[in-house]
Order: structure tokens, then C-alpha cells, then sequence
């Protein structure tokens, strides 16, 4: 498998470089109707003697109403987290193809699809089964799709199952959503999905949703409300003339008027999880009420959605002065439910609310002239989980020189406090990065963690890496890795993955053709 990997990596590089040149000689064409994507992630951790190797190819082709599809995977190792790599340690084999016909003429819209598919019902409070590589999702199913509508009605149905921690297939869930967008003011919809387990002795498990989004002069809003069953459960824990076993609850609103902009979010997701009965697939993902930052040190302390225990919600306010200067503000919290909830009596505990997560960040950018743009920054949140406070304060600076060669500067500060043991720790995060769009970029990335967990015994840590972006020709996008990385996790949309500290280099290259 070691050497299969380095001849992979070699042969994609190697006509990844020829393809890419052929395409800007002209020389080179997929044929007509043909896609053609390809990921590759190789690293070797010098610390651990540690070599990996994840690739992904996508191959796609459409001629009139057909369409179909593969994807390639090959693993050599995959993620040591079986919620992860799903029995794909070493790996190579096609993991996703389908196959679909579109029939839709002016009156009448129907495509089916067959084979691997992804589906989202409104945000995700019933459905999401989607894919994300950055933190290693992929909750696909494998069955038979059909999307509809009939002038304003909209109807998806699905049935399918998907791969477990072993990568096997087991427990089918069917599914339907129907929405209708004739009028102006108000869109209705309706999602229903079931579980059955091939387990006999397991009931199966239901989510209902309604939901609405209305629109009235400059306010947006999107409500949904959700049940979820199941008999088995009702029977053990819950009383008889009792209907459902959990709820969840979802609304935002958005608020426009000249140079203000509001939005707010309110949760409540009360035993609304939706997964396998081995807990390893997870079917639905429902907003996360958390804001997502593109700095480093505001991203060490993550809180993961729990779709069956919290209550919050989040506020974000966006100001423009003027042309040259804007203002953002967000704040937000999560709780955990108390003693009344579905989640606490299904599960025979009694336990009081509490703050699971509390974040505040404000940001003020201005724009002094042509050649140069500030930012300053402040977060600050406080984390259950990790039994932290953290105060953040960030500067920005960005440099134009011209329309094609631009630095950026940024300098992050962390003080953490531990509220269990009531240690204090810095951190500090160092980041030059040069870029000449659209072609080349190459970041300086230093940290420094400053700890002092017995009196007087000062301990400093550093991790330090460079990063190398190049586009190669038009249709290929190199980058490389080389150096150290602090352990931390990856969430996106309240998903979590914890990648552990890294010390070696690490090449990522994504071609289209």
C-alpha cells in the first residue's frame, strides 16, 4: 500500500502538471458532457513516522436527461476516529456512483436517482446528509431519489441507507419533503423522515417537521418546529398518553434597513438527535447558533452542536458608517435543558440547566486608503466543555501594493483560564502571508503558548510552519505544508473533528478539469 500511494501521488501530480499545460495550449479537451475533480492529501509526521495518504476522484458525465457519476477513494491510512474512516484504514475502491435521468419539461418537473446521493430538507433539523471533507463527514446514501414539482409544489422523496463504523449497510431511512412557493409573503413545507433499524427488536424512530418563512417588508423569517417518536422509548421511559420522546424548535429573523443589518437565531433541540442505533451515522444536523471565524485562536475552543441537549440563541448586529468603515458585533449562548426535558427523563437524570457555551466578538474594519485596510478584533467565550474563559484580542493589516501583490498581517492573543483549576495560560499567534493574485501565495505562520502550571515553572511552546500556494496553469491548485501545528479541533457548522499536533509536511492538491 506504501508504494501504491507514492506511485498515486506521483501520477496525479505528473498529469495533473501535463493536463493543466495542454488545456492552456488548447491542445487538450475532456470530452463534451465529462467533469473531472480530484483531491489529493498526503502528510508524513516526521515526530511519529507517520505516513498518510487520502485521495479522492471524481468523475461526472451528463448527455441530455442522463447524468451519472463516480468517486474513487483511496485511504492509506485513513482517520484513526471509526466515525471517520468507517473500516477504511487502508482502502481503494469506488465508494460513491450514481446514476440519474431528468425527465422535466415546461409544465412538469421529475429526476430520479439512483445509486449514492446527498439530500438537505430546509436547514437540516430533519435531514442533512451531505458531505465535508475538512472534517472527514460523509453520510451519504445509497438508494433511489426523486425530485419534483408541479407548477409552485416541490416534492423530494428518498429511501436509502447508509455506511456505519464498519462501513456497512444496514438500517434503511425513508424520507419526504414538500414545500410550495406560489406565494410572496409566506413559504410552507413539510418534512417526515423514518429510521428502521435491521435490529427487529428496535422500534423505528420518526421526525416531523413544519415549517414557514415569511417575508414582511425588510424582515425575513424561517420557523420550524419538529417531533420526533418512537415507541419503544415512549414505553420504557415516558408515559403512555404521551405522543413524542423529543422536540426541537428553530427560528431566525433577519433585519435590513439602510446601513444596519440584524439577525438573530433562537434553538431548542431537546432528544432531536437523529441517528443509527450504533450511534456511528447521524442524519441530522440542525443550525448550530455558533458564529464561524476565520482566525486561529478564536477557533481552539469550539463548542460541538448537541442536537439533543440545548437552548440559546445568537445575535449579530452589522453597521457600515460609511464606504470606508464597518462594524460587527455578535453574541450568543447555549444552555444545556433541564430536569423537564425529554432528553433528561428518557435518560433517568436530574440535573439543572447550565451554560454550555457564551461567545461575544466584535469587529471593527476600516479602509484608510488604496494601499492599506485595518481590522480589530475582540472575542470572548466561555466553554463548559473544556472548562475555559478566553479573552482574544486581534489586528489585522493588509497592504496593497498594487492589484497584484498584497501582505497580510495578523497578530492574535489569547489569555485562557481554566475555571476547574483555575490555571492561566497565554497564547500568541504570528501570521505574514503574501499573496500575487492569483497565482502564488506563501504564509509565515508562528505560535507560542506560555504556561505556568506549577509556581514559578514557566514553560513555552512553539510551533512554526510555512505554507505554500501555487495554481498551476488554470485548472490545479497546490499546497504545501512545511513544519509544526498545535492540536486543536476542526468544527464546521457545529461538527467537531480533533486533529493532533503535527509535526512534518503535509501537500494538498485539488485539480478540475
Amino acid at each position: 500500500m506504501k508504494l501504491l500511494s507514492k506511485f498515486l501521488l506521483f501520477i496525479v501530480l505528473y498529469y495533473a502538471n501535463l493536463l493543466g499545460q495542454s488545456l492552456d495550449d488548447n491542445e487538450f479537451k475532456l470530452p463534451d458532457g465529462f467533469n473531472f475533480a480530484n483531491l489529493l492529501e498526503y502528510s508524513f509526521d516526521i515526530k511519529n513516522k507517520q505516513e498518510s495518504l487520502e485521495n479522492w476522484t471524481n468523475l461526472d458525465y451528463s448527455k441530455g436527461i442522463f447524468s451519472a457519476g463516480l468517486r474513487l477513494e483511496v485511504f492509506q491510512p485513513n482517520d484513526p476516529d471509526p466515525s471517520i474512516s468507517r473500516g477504511k484504514e487502508n482502502y481503494a475502491d469506488i465508494a460513491y456512483r450514481y446514476l440519474s435521468v431528468d425527465l422535466t419539461n415546461s409544465d412538469f418537473g421529475i429526476k430520479l436517482t439512483a445509486g449514492n446521493y446527498y439530500e438537505l430538507f430546509g436547514r437540516g433539523m430533519v435531514l442533512k446528509i451531505y458531505e465535508d471533507r475538512n472534517i472527514r463527514v460523509d453520510n451519504n446514501l445509497l438508494g433511489l431519489k426523486v425530485n419534483s414539482n408541479y407548477q409552485d409544489f416541490y416534492l423530494t422523496a428518498l429511501s436509502g441507507v447508509a455506511a456505519n463504523s464498519k462501513n456497512i449497510r444496514e438500517d434503511i431511512v425513508h424520507a419526504v419533503d414538500l414545500s410550495y412557493a406560489g406565494l410572496s409573503f409566506i413559504k410552507p413545507g413539510f418534512s417526515y423522515a423514518v429510521l428502521i433499524p435491521q435490529n427487529q427488536s428496535f422500534s423505528k424512530t420518526s421526525l416531523t417537521s413544519f415549517r414557514i418563512e415569511p417575508s414582511i417588508w425588510n424582515f425575513d423569517f424561517y420557523f420550524e418546529f419538529g417531533a420526533k417518536q418512537n415507541q419503544s422509548i415512549k414505553k420504557l421511559y415516558l408515559s403512555e398518553n404521551e405522543k413524542i420522546i423529543g422536540k426541537g424548535f428553530y427560528g431566525s429573523s433577519s433585519f435590513y434597513l439602510g446601513p444596519v443589518s440584524i439577525s438573530s437565531e433562537y434553538k431548542i433541540y431537546d432528544n432531536f438527535s437523529f441517528s443509527s442505533n450504533d450511534q456511528t451515522i447521524t442524519y441530522n444536523t440542525p443550525p448550530a447558533l455558533r458564529k464561524e471565524y476565520t482566525y486561529l485562536l478564536l477557533n481552539r475552543h469550539p463548542s460541538p452542536l448537541n442536537a439533543n441537549n440545548e437552548k440559546g440563541f445568537q445575535i449579530e448586529v452589522d453597521y457600515s458608517m460609511d464606504d470606508q468603515t464597518n462594524f460587527q458585533s455578535n453574541f450568543g449562548i447555549t444552555n444545556s435543558l433541564n430536569e423537564n426535558s425529554y432528553y433528561q427523563r428518557v435518560n433517568r437524570i436530574k440535573v439543572p440547566s447550565q451554560l454550555e457555551f457564551k461567545e461575544f466578538y466584535f469587529q471593527a474594519n476600516r479602509i484608510w486608503n488604496e494601499n492599506f485596510n485595518l481590522t480589530l478584533a475582540f472575542g470572548y467565550s466561555e466553554e463548559a466543555s473544556s472548562k475555559t474563559k478566553n479573552f482574544t484580542p486581534i489586528i489585522e493589516n493588509k497592504f496593497y501594493f498594487d492589484d497584484i501583490n498584497t501582505i497580510k498581517l495578523v497578530l492574535e492573543h489569547q489569555h485562557t483560564t481554566n475555571t476547574a483549576t483555575d490555571e492561566k495560560y497565554f497564547s500568541n499567534v504570528l501570521s505574514i502571508e503574501y499573496l500575487r493574485s492569483p497565482s502564488f501565495n506563501v504564509v509565515l505562520l508562528t505560535e507560542m503558548q506560555t504556561k505556568e502550571s506549577d509556581s514559578g515553572k514557566l514553560i513555552r511552546k512553539f510551533w512554526s510552519f510555512i505554507q505554500i500556494g501555487y495554481k498551476i496553469f488554470s485548472n490545479s491548485d497546490v499546497s504545501l505544508l512545511i513544519g509544526s501545528r498545535q492540536a486543536g479541533n476542526i468544527c464546521i457548522g457545529g461538527v467537531c473533528r480533533f486533529e493532533p499536533e503535527f509535526r512534518g509536511i503535509e501537500l494538498k492538491m485539488l485539480t478540475r478539469l
